[in-house]
Order: structure tokens, then sequence, then C-alpha cells
């Protein structure tokens, strides 16, 4: 049986390293900037715990420096 603490921890620590590259990708790929998005939605669970925490705690803080709607999404509904 893989141990489950180490994955949630490797998988938290490549989330710190993407998080930001992803969404300036994202916004890239979209050819937008962040001055066009007007909320924020992001996964909450279920999950590995450690990497919800990264993309829950950046959505939060981005979504406090911007002033914008912050969203909760279960995340088998995001996968959908």
């Amino acid at each position: 049986m893989p141990n489950l603490a180490g994955l949630s921890e490797l998988a938290s620590r490549a989330h710190l390293r993407k998080v930001a590259p992803v969404v300036e990708q994202a916004l890239t790929t979209a050819d937008m900037t962040m001055d066009a998005i007007d909320g924020i939605a992001v996964t909450h669970g279920p999950g590995l715990v450690g990497a919800l925490l990264v993309g829950l705690n950046f959505a939060k803080g981005l979504s406090q420096a911007r002033e914008i709607p912050f969203y909760g999404v279960n995340q088998m509904e995001g996968h959908i």
C-alpha cells in the first residue's frame, strides 16, 4: 500500500511550486489579465489535504487582494 502521507507531502510541494505559474499560463492562453477576472472558484475537497490547502489559500489570497468574490467547489464536481 502506498504511503499516503508521503504522497500528500509531494503533492503539496508540487502545488506550491506550480500554482502561480499555472494561473499565469492560463491567463496568457486565454489572452486575459487579472483585471478581467470578476470571481475565483477553487476546489476544497475531497482530496489530499495539503494540496487542497495550497490551492485554497492561493485562491483566497488572490480573492482578497483583488477584492473579488471567492467560491468553494467540491473537487469531484470541479472535474466534471
